[in-house]
């Protein structure tokens, strides 16, 4: 019986936001949720992971204004695709945060994900921010 391997991924974006505003905040990180057992081919040979988006999180979350928390919220999930796709290899070198592994047969296996995406959407799980 297969396994899902749920991930949590923090992605640095800082650098598709306005200048003024990183530096306002610190950093602008997107949070991503993927199963680790689970790659796609995306019209080439190099298997990717689907990455579904969870949330953005800011380094000075605590210092910046409410006002534009909510903006960077906001304008993230206009701009973010719910599922985005990137290298296996890429993702496998980036800092990830393991879950609870799931067991699950092959036949449920779209079943399971979309309960454990559903979950962690409404309960985002505990991560740390890259400081540097």
């Amino acid at each position: 019986m297969p396994y899902i391997k749920p991930r949590i991924v923090v992605v640095d974006e800082t650098e598709y936001w306005a200048d003024d505003l990183a530096a306002q905040v610190g950093k602008i990180y997107g949070v991503y949720l993927y199963d680790e057992n689970r790659v796609v081919h995306c019209c080439e040979l190099t298997p990717s992971y689907e990455l579904n988006a969870l949330e953005v999180a800011i380094l000075n979350w605590e210092t910046c204004p409410e006002i534009v928390r909510d903006d960077i919220e906001s304008e993230w999930w206009r701009g973010t695709e719910p599922i985005s796709y990137f290298h296996a290899h890429t993702v496998d070198g980036w800092d990830k945060f393991l879950l609870p592994t799931q067991r699950c047969k092959a036949e449920d296996y779209d079943d399971y994900w979309e309960e454990i995406l559903e979950y962690y959407q409404a309960n985002p799980p505990h991560y740390r921010l890259p400081v540097n």
